[in-house]
C-alpha cells in the first residue's frame, strides 16, 4: 500500500518528510551520480532573468507526495522515494520511478520514466531536477505534447516553469505525430509561453521530410487562435508564369476589438508593394479598412495601357456597419482605385475583371412600430476601358423608401413611398417619387386559397437635361388589381410515407394603361421571363415602368414529400399567361410582341438522395418557326463524403447563350484529391484567339493531418479577347503558417459545393 505525505511548503522553511523504516545513509544514490542540470543550463542565460524572477515570486503551496517505498538519509538530509511515485501540486503532476528529495537545497531529483502533467501539457523525460520551492523543472532529452493543441516535440533540455513557460534548447516543434513528423520548425533555443500563446524561436530552420526549406534567425509564432502582435512568417506567392512574390506580414493586435495586418513586400515582374487591413469590431458595430500601393510599377509603365503622369499604383477601401440600439442601422462602403486596369492586374480573376465599376454607398435602415425607412446615397467608380458616359450608372443623391404594412383581420394594408435624386454627367436626370397604395385579404376553405388586391401607384418627375419636346415634370398613375386562387390536393401513397401534392393555381391581373414614352429609365429594366414571374404584377423591375396588361396565368405544380424525411423528393410545375388585350408599354419604346399567350414555362427538382439533386428550367414557344426552345437551364450536383462534389450544368438562351460548365473535387485516396473546372461558351468558339473557353482548371490537394499542398493551373478571360493564365500554389502547415497564394476561395468560387475548411 502506497504511503501518502501532505507536506506545506513555505518560502522561508525548509523541505523535510519523516523518515521510514530504516536508514539507508550508505546507499549509493543514482541520481548523486548524474550531473547537476541547473549546473549545466548556463547556455540559455537570456532567460535567466525571467527564471529567477519566477523562483523569487513564488507562493506557498501544498505538496502531495505517493511513493511505493520511501526511505530517509538523516546525515545527508535525503528522502528516496521508489516504485511508483507521484509529487502532486496544485494542477502540476510528475510521476517516475524514483525520486531523491533534496531537503537542504529544495530539490527532487527523479529519474526512470518521468512523466510531468499541468493543465493539459505533458513531458516525459529520463530525468528531471524539480524545485520545491518555486515549481520550476528541468528536464534532460524532454519529448512535450499538448493534445489540446495537437503541438508536440522534443529537445535536448527543457525548463518548465510555474507561469506556463518552457524553455527549450536545439528543440523541434510540429503538430503532426511525433514519431513521424511530415514537417518540424527546429530551433537552437525555443520558448513555449502557453499562457499567452506564443512561440519563440532562435536560429530557425522549417524542414518538410526532413528536408530544410526555411530559415529564420528569429521566428515568432501563435500555439493556438489568440490574436498576438509581431511578425508573422513571410509569405511567398505569386506562380511561375509571373515570377514571385514575397510579403512580411505584421500583425498589430493593437485592441481585443481591433487589429491591423500590415503586409510590405516585393513583387518580381512590378516592383515594391505594400498592403494595410485595419479591421475594428464592437458590439454595435463593424469595420474595415485597407489600402494598397504599387510604387512605380514597371510592367504597368511599359505596357502602353498606362495614360496618367506617373505609373502608381493603388486601391483604398472601407466598409462600415452600426448597428444601434433603437433600431438604427448604418452601412457606409467607400472604394477607390487608381486606374482601368488594376482589377484586370490585382484582381481575384474573372469575376473581377469583368465588373465595369465599383460601387460606393451611405445607407440607413430604421424600423419603429411596423414603419420601415430606408435611405441610400450610391455612387460609382468605374473601370471599364469600353464604358463610354452615357452607359454609365446614375449616382443617387439621395434615395428615401419609405414602407408601413398593416395586417387586420378583415383586410391589410400596405404602403409604399418612394424618392430619389438621380445624377448623371451626360444622360436626363433629376427627381422622382413613387407612392404605392395597396389593401388585400386572403380567404381559406379546404386547401383552397383566395387572395383579392388592389394597388394604385403613382409616379412623378422632376427632370433636367430632358429633351427637347418632351415635358420635365411627366407622371404616370396605374390602377393594379390582382385575384389569386390556389389549390392543395394531397394523397398519402399506400402505407409509405410519401405524399403526392398537386396544386392548381390561377392568376388573374389587370395593369392600367398609359403613355410612359417621356419618362427616361433611371433604374429600371426587364425581369427574366421564369416561373416566379408568372404571378409578379409587373413586368419591369424599378418605377420607370409598369407594363399594361389584362391577363390571366394558368399552372400545376406536382410533387412528391417524404414524411419520414421531412423533405420534398421531386416537385414539376408548369405554366403560361393568356392576354386579354394588346399590350403597348416596353422599357425603350419600341414595339411590343402582339401575342396572345407567353411561353410556355417550367421547372422541374429531383432529389433522389440528400447528396444527389437535379434541377431544370424551361422556356418554350409552340409557335416559333425553328428553335422553339427559348431556354433551358440543367444543373446536376454530386456531394460526397469529405470535400467529394461533382457539378454539371448547361445553361441556353435563345440568340444568346449556350455555356456548359463541369466542376468537381474528388479524392484518389484518403489524402489526395483532384480539382477541376471548365466552363465553355458553345456560341464563341470560332476564332483561334478565342476557343470558347471562359475558365479551365486543373489541381492537385494533398491533406495530411498536420499539412495541405494545393496546387493550381487556371486560365481565364479577361475580356473578349484576352486570356490570363497562371500556376499557382499553397503550402499549410497547421497551426504554424501558409506559404503561397491563398487559393481556399478560388476553388470555392470555382467549384460549387467545395468547402475550404480551416487548417
Amino acid at each position: 500500500m502506497k504511503k501518502i505525505i501532505n507536506v506545506t511548503i513555505c518560502i522561508f522553511s525548509l523541505f523535510s518528510i519523516k523518515a521510514f523504516s530504516q536508514d539507508i545513509s550508505e546507499t549509493d544514490f543514482f541520481c548523486c551520480s548524474v550531473n547537476d542540470i541547473y549546473k549545466t543550463s548556463t547556455d540559455i542565460n537570456k532567460y535567466e532573468d525571467s527564471l529567477e524572477k519566477e523562483s523569487s515570486n513564488s507562493t506557498p503551496d501544498i505538496i502531495n507526495i505517493e511513493a511505493d517505498e520511501t526511505f530517509r538519509d538523516e546525515r545527508e538530509q535525503i528522502t528516496i522515494l521508489q516504485g511508483d511515485t507521484k509529487i502532486v501540486r496544485g494542477s502540476e503532476t510528475i510521476q517516475s520511478e524514483l525520486t531523491n528529495v533534496l531537503q537542504l537545497e529544495d530539490r527532487a531529483r527523479m529519474s526512470g520514466n518521468v512523466r510531468y502533467e499541468n493543465e493539459g501539457l505533458q513531458i516525459t523525460s529520463p530525468y528531471a531536477e524539480y524545485n520545491t520551492r518555486s515549481s520550476r523543472t528541468d528536464f534532460l532529452s524532454p519529448k512535450y505534447k499538448y493534445p489540446e493543441l495537437e503541438i508536440s516535440g522534443k529537445a535536448h533540455y527543457g525548463v518548465r516553469l510555474k507561469n506556463k513557460k518552457v524553455f527549450l534548447k536545439n528543440s523541434t516543434y510540429t503538430t503532426c505525430d511525433l514519431l513521424n513528423p511530415d514537417w518540424n520548425l527546429i530551433g537552437s533555443s525555443t520558448e513555449l509561453d502557453f499562457e499567452n500563446g506564443i512561440g519563440k524561436s532562435r536560429d530557425v530552420f522549417v524542414t518538410v521530410k526532413g528536408v530544410p526549406v526555411f530559415y529564420s534567425p528569429y521566428m515568432q509564432f501563435s500555439l493556438d487562435d489568440q490574436r498576438k502582435t509581431g511578425f508573422l512568417v513571410p509569405d511567398f506567392s505569386g506562380s511561375w508564369v509571373k515570377g514571385p512574390d514575397v510579403i512580411t506580414p505584421f500583425y498589430w493586435s493593437i485592441a481585443p476589438n481591433m487589429d491591423m495586418l500590415i503586409r510590405p513586400g516585393y513583387i518580381q515582374e512590378r516592383g515594391s508593394k505594400l498592403e494595410s487591413t485595419y479591421r475594428y469590431l464592437n458590439q454595435n458595430f463593424i469595420g474595415t479598412m485597407y489600402f494598397s500601393f504599387l510604387d512605380d510599377d514597371s510592367e504597368y509603365k511599359g505596357s502602353g495601357k498606362n495614360t496618367r503622369d506617373n505609373s502608381d499604383r493603388y486601391n483604398f477601401y472601407f466598409k462600415h456597419e452600426h448597428t444601434f440600439a433603437n433600431n438604427l442601422k448604418i452601412d457606409l462602403l467607400y472604394d477607390k482605385f487608381s486606374d482601368k486596369d488594376y482589377f484586370d492586374d490585382f484582381g481575384s480573376g474573372i469575376s473581377d475583371s469583368s465588373t465595369s465599376y465599383r460601387t460606393r454607398h451611405a445607407k440607413l435602415e430604421y424600423d419603429f412600430n411596423g414603419w420601415s425607412i430606408r435611405s441610400r446615397f450610391m455612387g460609382y467608380q468605374t473601370f471599364d476601358k469600353n464604358l463610354n458616359s452615357s452607359s454609365q450608372p446614375y449616382d443617387i443623391l439621395p434615395e428615401v423608401n419609405i414602407h408601413k404594412r398593416v395586417d387586420q383581420s378583415f383586410v391589410n394594408y400596405d404602403l409604399n413611398l418612394n424618392i430619389a435624386e438621380w445624377d448623371h454627367v451626360s444622360k436626363v436626370d433629376g427627381t422622382r417619387a413613387d407612392v404605392q397604395i395597396g389593401i388585400d385579404r386572403t380567404f381559406f376553405a379546404k386547401g383552397i386559397s383566395i387572395k383579392p388586391r388592389f394597388k394604385l401607384q403613382h409616379t412623378t418627375y422632376d427632370l433636367d437635361k430632358q429633351s427637347a419636346g418632351l415635358t420635365s415634370s411627366p407622371s404616370k398613375t396605374i390602377p393594379i388589381f390582382s385575384l389569386d386562387n390556389e389549390m392543395t390536393l394531397s394523397k398519402q401513397i399506400g402505407d409509405s410515407s410519401l405524399v403526392h401534392q398537386i396544386k392548381p393555381r390561377i392568376f388573374y391581373l389587370y395593369s392600367g394603361e398609359e403613355d410612359q414614352s417621356d419618362i427616361p429609365i433611371f433604374d429600371t429594366g426587364v425581369n427574366e421571363f421564369t416561373y416566379s414571374q408568372l404571378f409578379r404584377d409587373n413586368s419591369f423591375s424599378g418605377y420607370d415602368r409598369n407594363n399594361d396588361t389584362n391577363q390571366l396565368t394558368l399552372s400545376l405544380s406536382s410533387g412528391f414529400y417524404s414524411i419520414e424525411e421531412s423533405r420534398e423528393l421531386f416537385s414539376a410545375s408548369i405554366g403560361q399567361i393568356f392576354y386579354f388585350e394588346d399590350r403597348n408599354v416596353s422599357l425603350d419604346n419600341s414595339s411590343v410582341s402582339r401575342r396572345a399567350n407567353s411561353n410556355i414555362v417550367a421547372e422541374l427538382e429531383y432529389k433522389p438522395f440528400l447528396n444527389t439533386s437535379f434541377k431544370s428550367t424551361f422556356m418554350y414557344d409552340r409557335k416559333a418557326v425553328s428553335q422553339k426552345t427559348q431556354k433551358n437551364i440543367h444543373t446536376f450536383q454530386y456531394k460526397g463524403k469529405g470535400n467529394n462534389v461533382f457539378n454539371a450544368s448547361y445553361r441556353y438562351r435563345k440568340n444568346d447563350i449556350e455555356q456548359g460548365d463541369l466542376s468537381f473535387a474528388w479524392g484518389l485516396s484518403d489524402r489526395l484529391n483532384i480539382l477541376g473546372r471548365w466552363n465553355y461558351d458553345f456560341k464563341n468558339n470560332l476564332s483561334a484567339n478565342n476557343s470558347g473557353d471562359i475558365e479551365t482548371l486543373a489541381g492537385l490537394e494533398y491533406e495530411s493531418c498536420c499539412w495541405k499542398a494545393r496546387l493550381v493551373h487556371r486560365r481565364f478571360k479577361i475580356d473578349e479577347n484576352s486570356f490570363e493564365k497562371d500556376i499557382q500554389f499553397q503550402i499549410m502547415l497547421k497551426g504554424f503558417t501558409d506559404v503561397g497564394t491563398p487559393l481556399g476561395d478560388l476553388i470555392s468560387n470555382s467549384i460549387k459545393g467545395y468547402i475550404d475548411k480551416e487548417y
